[in-house]
């Protein structure tokens, strides 16, 4: 027959197992605010039966139990999920990174505002139209000069203000690349760890959501790709590399930047490309603007600054009044006195300026208004300045297109606006841009500058939808996978309650069994003394 001590190992065995239960409940409940705790559950189990001993096994009436025991503590996860999760963080890391982006190149070009490029291209023109109507007014050319180099200044800060953001983004991609080999150092360690632990038969669940935490980490910063071996190892893969081969860590270096498709790095790496792209938009503006092919209309009693081709036939008239024809494409000698009006292609608003003359004495021709801070590169929003010697003297701005011989002196007629006038009008003049540039080809700078800024807030509303969606959806996913995986205080308690009442009820059962031997071993063979 049975022993008489087996009720108490029955409920010894149950206050045992009750007892792991509680404390796996109080480790939930402790760690209920931990990043990536995964709540875990004790697995009972019926303990092994006992056959009740007898000559003849056939009629044994059955199996005795003998209480209960756990077979496992596991967590609560689902690896789907996580899956999910990681490849939707990734898309959130690089949307971030790139709507932050977005967001502070809109900063830089600060459209629309009073400060923006379009405001002071418009006191450019605007100062340009009242020195028109006076070119011999000397504030009228103060104020010009004066918003012509507020205008390059203006390129030239948006040029430093995006080198800036340029290089703030080339020290952020290294220092997410060294956080990024950190951590994946860190799951190397812990895959080890795990391997050691889960040989002997335990599970290690704690260190796998250690792990899982820096693996969300991760992908949040490079594309992620795993597998588990049979050890309870993952391996990972990023930008083409296997970064992490069991407990062997791969560091990633700045060569393998190129092949990393999600995540924040890949963020940067698409927002140096639209850092590009926008420098490169402006400096087709400043570079068409200065030198771009234009075709201007010189009026009746222009003279030529130098050998001029004139795109319709042209009648001049030298100094002793007789009248010459030129055809269409043939070289109109300098000083020619136009006495039709003539049309010629020139080189962009400095083009222009060329063709005037200046009000020194003698009169000079042949100035740049905007000349290149770098000879050696070409116009750019780098690379623009007010010509210096205009900066210095007023009088050299090339206003009048008419001068006058004094003996062997050139001087310029006073009043005379023929060049200011054609330098207006490039205002609603049109130009050939790059086609690759923005959706605009041919138009006015205004018309230019209107079809960049509306490509960039395009780009930029692109960017925050991304982001937006991309955040949704981590979001969702994070909350379905906290469901399943996070800790409920509610159901903790609940549970608390059940195995504290099953705990007292074992400890009530061995005191009973207890009594029961006490009576046997105390209180039997005592009759009659």
């Amino acid at each position: 027959m049975v022993s008489s001590f087996h009720g108490l190992e029955t409920s010894k065995r149950a206050i045992l197992t009750q007892s792991v239960a509680l404390s796996t409940i109080g480790h939930n409940i402790a760690n209920a605010s931990t990043e990536g705790y995964s709540r875990q559950r004790v697995n009972l189990i019926n303990a092994s039966p006992l056959s009740a001993p007898g000559f003849n096994r056939i009629f044994t009436p059955g199996q005795i139990g003998s209480g209960v025991e756990y077979s496992s503590i596991t967590r609560i996860r689902d690896s789907y999920l996580d899956m999910q999760y990681r490849r939707e963080n990734q898309e959130k890391g690089l949307n971030g990174i790139y709507n932050a982006t977005m967001e502070a190149i809109q900063t830089i070009i600060n459209e629309p505002s009073d400060n923006g490029v379009s405001a002071v291209m418009d006191k450019f023109w605007n100062s340009l139209e009242v020195m028109n109507r006076d070119p011999n007014l000397l504030s009228a050319r103060v104020d010009f000069i004066g918003n012509a180099k507020n205008m390059a200044d203006t390129f030239n800060k948006i040029g430093t203000s995006l080198t800036t953001l340029e290089g703030d983004i080339a020290g952020n991609i290294d220092i997410k690349l060294n956080e990024a080999n950190n951590l994946i150092d860190g799951i190397a360690q812990l895959n080890e760890t795990i391997r050691k632990i889960e040989m002997l038969g335990d599970h290690a669940n704690d260190y796998r959501d250690q792990r899982d935490v820096l693996v969300d980490k991760l992908s949040k910063i490079v594309d992620v790709q795993y597998t588990e071996d049979a050890n309870g190892m993952v391996n990972v893969y990023s930008g083409g590399v296997q970064v992490v081969n069991g407990q062997v860590p791969t560091s990633l270096s700045t060569a393998d930047v190129a092949n990393i498709t999600s995540g924040e790095i890949a963020g940067y790496k698409k927002s140096q490309t639209d850092i590009i792209q926008t420098r490169n938009q402006l400096d087709a503006l400043v570079n068409t603007l200065i030198n771009g092919k234009v075709q201007v209309t010189m009026p009746n009693g222009y003279k030529t600054s130098t050998d001029m081709i004139a795109d319709n036939d042209v009648t001049v008239k030298d100094d002793n009044g007789v009248e010459t024809t030129y055809v269409a494409g043939t070289t109109i000698p300098a000083g020619s006195k136009i006495t039709t009006s003539a049309k010629f292609t020139v080189d962009g608003f400095n083009g222009v300026h060329r063709l005037g003359y200046t009000l020194n004495s003698p009169a000079e021709t042949g100035l740049d208004f905007f000349t290149l801070k770098d000879p050696t590169l070409p116009f750019s929003i780098d690379n623009i300045q007010v010509n210096p010697e205009i900066q210095k003297d007023t009088n050299k701005v090339a206003a009048s297109g008419q001068y006058e011989m004094n003996g062997t002196n050139m001087s310029t007629i006073k009043g005379n606006s023929d060049i200011a006038l054609a330098l207006t009008s490039l205002r609603n003049l049109k130009f050939e841009f790059p086609a690759d540039m923005t959706s605009l080809s041919t138009g006015t700078t205004d018309d230019y500058f209107r079809a960049f800024v509306s490509d960039l807030g395009t780009r930029s509303n692109i960017a925050l939808t991304n982001y937006n969606t991309s955040s949704d959806l981590t979001d969702n996913v994070e909350i379905r996978r906290q469901s399943t995986s996070g800790v409920q205080l509610d159901e903790e308690m609940t549970d608390m309650l059940r195995f504290q009442h099953a705990y007292n009820a074992a400890a009530r059962n061995m005191t009973a069994v207890d009594e029961m031997l006490d009576r046997i071993i105390n209180s039997m063979g005592l009759v009659g003394r």
